[in-house]
């Protein structure tokens, strides 16, 4: 027990203390910037769905109603850290990047036998540009350059409560705390004059509740059947920024401590899993969040009505019942999602394929989880970006019997 909480403990500060910048997408300068998959390996190598997911040995951060299916006298700790490779292409340039971070930490045990609960700590958004462009200087036909560069991002800490009502049907709910700092900065460099600065510092703290439900039923002796269902209710963020806009070492403007408001749209989402003779799992998530009802410091016109789509398939090919299913797993997936951004008419849609791996540990109910996703963000119209990316996600399922008394002989 002293060792698993250790563990915790060091992935806990480890993610706190960590920097939070996990992209390099220039489509991250807008509303609350890139929107992270922070729903557990094992949902990731599916096409990120998990709304009806449901196992004992796998943490399902997608939805509170899962922390049902948990062993008695147990606790499970999931830990998990990205790495993305980007290409980014316009008409003109191509680049390439690198980054990476802890995508999430989570730890969850069972009260009794129908209620459990979970912590967990993971980014909501990413925040991380550098954009060279120009601006036309008013009456010539010359211009100038400009820069603009932003970091930073949401974090959410989560409280998430799972109650069994029946044998078939569970209820769960996730309390969420979001905070976070953006810092957007840009540069003009006109021909006559000092260069114009403008610094805009922004705090943000508010809560999200997220309802969800899970039915499982069996259909016969070798097929269970799981529908499942979330809500992240609608909410707001107050923020506090202080802007500084100079010139030179002049300054031209200064507000401190201006008050803000961003209200988060109303995200839907529902769900199927299908496991045949517990080798065999299907699973398909459908998710819907109308960021045109939102306020995110931008226009109504440059926000989305975001759907995305999740399709993804699981094989145990050497599964042994009497090690209660502790085996090598392997799993493919595919996603597409609308997005939430509308630029110069041209809605910043994104695709993927995934794929994965679970390693058990020394036979037992420990795990490593290896998930690869590929795919594209963006578009090339209107003198638009498209990002190209492969990202890589490395998690880590950790489990240990709790509550158990010693016996001594």
């Amino acid at each position: 027990m002293r060792r698993l909480t250790l563990i915790i403990l060091f992935t806990l500060t480890v993610f706190v203390s960590s920097g939070q910048n996990n992209t390099n997408s220039p489509y991250s300068i807008f509303g609350i910037g890139e929107l992270e998959s922070t729903d557990g390996g094992r949902n990731m190598g599916m096409g990120g769905s998990g709304n009806a997911l449901r196992s004992d040995i796998y943490l399902n951060l997608s939805n509170p109603a899962s922390l049902t299916s948990m062993s008695p006298q147990s606790m499970g700790v999931d830990a998990g850290i990205n790495f993305k490779y980007s290409n980014f292409t316009n008409q003109q340039n191509t680049v390439n990047l690198l980054n990476g971070n802890i995508s999430w930490a989570a730890m969850a045990f069972p009260i009794n036998r129908r209620l459990a609960v979970g912590f967990t700590l993971n980014p909501k958004s990413n925040v991380g540009y550098t954009i060279y462009s120009t601006k036309s200087l008013d009456g010539t036909p010359y211009s100038y350059p400009v820069t603009y560069k932003g970091e930073g991002g949401l974090s959410e800490a989560s409280f998430s409560l799972g109650a069994l009502a029946t044998k078939k049907l569970s209820f769960g709910v996730r309390t969420s705390v979001l905070w976070g700092n953006m810092v957007k900065n840009s540069v003009e460099t006109p021909p006559l004059g000092s260069a114009i600065t403008r610094l805009d510092n922004v705090n943000y703290i508010g809560a999200i509740i997220k309802p969800g439900f899970q039915y499982h039923t069996k259909l016969n002796s070798n097929s269970v059947l799981t529908l499942g269902g979330t809500a992240e209710l609608s909410s707001y963020l107050n923020g506090s920024s202080n802007l500084t806009i100079s010139s030179g070492s002049a300054i031209i403007r200064s507000e401190i401590n201006r008050q803000d408001q961003l209200n988060l749209p109303f995200k839907g989402g529902l769900g199927l899993a299908f496991e045949f003779k517990s080798k065999y799992l299907f699973t398909a998530d459908y998710n819907r969040s109308d960021y045109k009802k939102a306020s995110v410091n931008m226009d109504s016109k440059g926000l989305a009505l975001n759907e995305s789509y999740h399709v993804g398939f699981e094989i145990a090919p050497k599964f042994d019942a009497q090690r209660l299913g502790f085996t090598k797993r392997y799993r493919i997936g595919a996603l597409y999602q609308t997005g939430y951004l509308s630029i110069y008419g041209v809605q910043i849609s994104s695709y993927a394929a995934t794929c994965g791996v679970s390693l058990p540990v020394r036979r037992d109910r420990n795990s490593v989880n290896i998930a690869l996703e590929i795919g594209q963000q963006g578009s090339l119209k209107n003198q638009l970006i498209l990002e190209s990316y492969a990202k890589v996600n490395v998690s880590f399922a950790l489990w240990e019997r709790w509550f158990i008394p010693r016996k001594y002989d």
